[in-house]
């Protein structure tokens, strides 16, 4: 993130700073063009160009040139906060390529083809803007106790079910962050995290969906299903101090880590091989907990 410094001026009673040359520039502003000021919650000043917010908020439209590796820039340009994405082939699409279109397409949130001629498709994305990024962050996090909750039960297609639900609110939650870092805009009415605040949060989902990766793939035991039921608390108690901001219960869950390494280590030295691999695939959670109590 480029820095810089002005000295604040005072002109008739009123206060004003210059802006970088260099960024009125990049946006092609000019005198009298509008900006758009917003004051966060930690007393710092947001500046952006108020015609590439409203730009992003209606005709967000880009166009992309069939190619093998189409199916690929088309989930990068819905990364990065594209709404509206045009294919155009100069002769009729192969059908290997529409295939993977398709397929790319289909496991993408809220994201449908619109259109589809021999040689246009249109990709368009409907509704993530309408979710609060805390309340994804929120949904993910409930998604995890459910897949605890299925692998108690027994419920396998449940548990795919939520961790293909886990991937999807993970993937529209890296739309929100990644189109705030790159355009300083954001995606929802949700404004009040800073840079710095997006950054925590994107290391914070990211743990969250390494847990839910290892959830899916995981089989439970008897002889490990105690020390599975710590695990799952603990992660319930990291929730607990996302939810409450609860910096000093999370303190103690940063600190109770170490508690259960060891306790995992010693089953380790009495288990037979299958369950000391899940034993270790449990504390390898309990390390994405205590991060995820780091960044609270």
């Amino acid at each position: 993130m480029e820095r810089t410094y002005r000295n604040l001026q005072k002109i008739s009673g009123s206060f004003f700073v210059s802006l970088p040359k260099k960024w009125v520039e990049n946006f092609n502003l000019s005198k009298k063009s509008s900006i758009l000021i917003t004051v966060r919650s930690d007393g710092s000043l947001l500046i952006s160009p108020k015609h590439r917010q409203e730009v992003d908020r209606s005709t967000d439209e880009v166009i992309l040139h069939s190619n093998p590796y189409i199916a690929r820039e088309i989930v990068k340009k819905c990364l990065s906060g594209q709404s509206n994405i045009v294919i155009l082939s100069d002769k009729p699409f192969e059908e290997s390529i529409r295939d993977e279109i398709r397929w790319f397409v289909n496991g993408l949130p809220n994201t449908e083809i619109i259109e589809e001629q021999p040689q246009r498709i249109v990709v368009q994305n409907f509704g993530y803007k309408q979710i609060p990024t805390r309340k994804l962050i929120q949904r993910l996090l409930y998604l995890i106790l459910d897949m605890f909750d299925n692998l108690e039960t027994n419920k396998y297609e449940e548990l795919n079910y939520n961790f293909n639900q886990l991937r999807k609110f993970y993937f529209i939650f890296v739309i929100h962050i990644r189109t705030y870092l790159r355009t300083g805009v954001y995606v929802t009415e949700d404004k009040d995290f800073t840079p710095l605040e997006a950054m925590d949060y994107r290391m914070f989902c990211e743990k969250i969906e390494d847990i839910g990766s290892i959830l899916r793939d995981f089989h439970l035991s008897e002889e490990i299903k105690e020390y599975f039921t710590e695990i799952k608390q603990y992660f319930n108690e990291v929730m607990i101090a996302y939810q409450k901001k609860a910096l000093e219960l999370a303190h103690k869950v940063w600190k109770k880590r170490d508690m259960l390494i060891e306790k995992g280590n010693l089953l380790i030295n009495d288990l037979k091989f299958k369950e000391k691999e899940r034993i270790r695939v449990l504390m390898r959670i309990a390390y994405n907990c205590r991060d995820m109590a780091a960044f609270i």
